[in-house]
């Protein structure tokens, strides 16, 4: 997942350059990516998140290095206040470890 806070003038540039990274990331590794965001109250900006379906063994590094040259070619990273955040889990098949 990917956090990053923006300035509320910016909604909807920021949609718009979510759907169009999520549209890439689907298209070059077949993954659906999703966003959704939060208005920090008083706090004067919004924080977005993106999320990402799990990939294969091995593929992580390669998809975050894809995913940061595509949110820079689209200039998210231009609207991110303080940068892009990205979170990276290991997902359980229902085992507890």
């Amino acid at each position: 997942m990917v956090w990053f806070r923006a300035d509320p003038g910016h909604n909807d540039v920021c949609r718009a350059r979510l759907a169009a990274l999520g549209q890439r990331m689907r298209q070059a590794w077949g993954v659906e990516a999703r966003c959704g965001w939060r208005d920090e109250a008083g706090a004067g900006y919004r924080t977005w998140l993106e999320t990402y379906e799990a990939l294969g063994a091995g593929q992580c590094d390669a998809f975050i290095d894809a995913l940061r040259s595509g949110a820079a070619a689209l200039g998210l990273d231009a609207l991110a206040i303080g940068g892009r955040h990205a979170e990276v889990f290991e997902w359980s098949s229902g085992d507890t470890a």
